[in-house]
């Protein structure tokens, strides 16, 4: 995956040509789907009209350069009206707020992560507004905990908070140096950056626990029900534990006492 700021310049060559045709403007985003649907093409010369390339096109995306088979991949927005449509909507990801459900305020996205294979967005990197109070830096949110991408806000869900990972350098470093050729390596890779990453939760599952310790002390403590009737008394000297109940057992206060001859 790539940081969707690291495609702006990008060279793009043409394959069959051997040609540069132009460098990445831009990405065209598809809030919906949560994806990157096209790039935007900024073309050498004067005069030259905007062209964009949809990302089921895309032959590779290097270090150095995004390749394409030939130069009609990049196409004029009059064949791709639905592409046109999204730019025109204008979502933009950087700078928008993080909000969970229940209106806790996670921060602001600096930036999103980019699949190179398929164009998904993996997840988004924010800082400022309520981590801030809790780590310093940057926290990485996997885009499965997020709902809805809206222009100016992002909803997640509220275990949203219980799944941020805060990013060091050294995991930043390593976010940028991965490549992933299948969705098996980015499953690893999230996982993995769990791993490195100081997860929030530690914190949340210890407040947990001690509430659940505190409520079996409680159980524990509760009195006893009292034995139903027919049922053996514990340590009763009437019924030495046989079923019927201590008035049955006990000697009747009125019954007639044996003459002694």
């Amino acid at each position: 995956m790539r940081k969707s700021k690291q495609f702006v310049s990008m060279p793009v060559i043409s394959l069959a040509e051997g040609q540069q045709i132009g460098s990445i403007k831009g990405l065209v985003l598809n809030p919906v789907q949560k994806a990157v649907s096209a790039l935007i093409i900024e073309q050498k010369g004067w005069f030259k009209e905007q062209k964009y390339i949809p990302f089921s096109k895309v032959r590779s995306i290097g270090e150095d350069a995004l390749t394409i088979d030939r130069r009609s991949n990049a196409e004029k927005g009059a064949s791709i009206p639905e592409i046109v449509e999204l730019l025109k909507d204008r979502t933009e990801i950087a700078g928008a707020k993080l909000i969970t459900e229940n209106g806790t305020a996670l921060g602001y996205v600096d930036e999103y992560y980019v699949d190179l294979q398929s164009g998904d967005i993996v997840g988004l990197e924010f800082s400022g507004g309520s981590i801030s109070s809790w780590m310093r830096g940057s926290a990485f949110l996997d885009i499965n905990h997020v709902l809805t991408i809206g222009k100016k806000v992002i909803v997640c869900s509220n275990e949203a908070l219980e799944n941020i990972i805060k990013m060091d350098g050294g995991l930043q470093e390593a976010l940028r140096g991965i490549k992933d050729s299948t969705g098996s390596i980015l499953s690893n890779t999230v996982q993995k950056t769990k791993e490195i990453g100081n997860n929030l939760n530690k914190t949340l599952e210890k407040v947990k626990r001690e509430r659940a310790e505190k409520q079996d002390d409680n159980d524990d403590a509760a009195p006893q029900t009292p034995d139903k009737a027919g049922e053996p008394h514990e340590n009763c000297h009437y019924c030495g534990g046989n079923t019927e109940s201590p008035a049955e057992n006990a000697p009747a206060e009125n019954e007639p006492k044996e003459e002694k001859k």
